[in-house]
């Protein structure tokens, strides 16, 4: 699918995109709210700015994804593989991300508030992750 056409539909009403081919595209500065991706393939896009606000991604590749400023706000990354991905400045707040595989993630600026992560832990409010620090490693595992 093109992004044109992905954009039409979503447009028109469609939610259900699941498992959906979209690797290596650009889309940039879009509102995807709600939007179901589960088990898509996103892998080497460039989605910066992208609104995916209580998208269903679960299970979705998002490998060395550009998600940089994206807001995932409740979003369900369950089971995601996000291995590599950029998600500077993202606002992640309250996102699912029970099992996904966060290695080699970059989270500088991103809000990670009360978000789970891999392994259950629910992150402390207002946690903003500093330019040129890095998550606890126990945050990014599954055990």
């Amino acid at each position: 699918m093109e992004v044109r056409e992905l954009l039409q539909k979503y447009h028109q009403g469609k939610r259900d995109f699941s498992r959906l081919i979209f690797r290596d595209r650009w889309l940039n500065w879009v509102d995807l709210r709600q939007i179901d991706l589960s088990y898509a393939d996103l892998s080497l896009s460039i989605l910066e700015g992208v609104d995916f606000t209580q998208a269903n991604l679960k299970g979705v590749n998002l490998a060395r994804a550009d998600l940089t400023l994206a807001s995932l706000y409740k979003a369900d990354l369950q089971g995601a593989d996000l291995r590599g991905a950029d998600l500077r400045g993202a606002e992640l707040g309250y996102v699912n991300f029970r099992n996904a595989d966060l290695r080699c993630v970059s989270l500088q600026g991103a809000d990670l508030s009360n978000a789970v992560m891999p392994n259950g832990f629910v992150v402390p409010n207002r946690f903003i992750v500093q330019r040129n620090r890095k998550v606890p490693a126990y945050l990014l595992t599954t055990s």
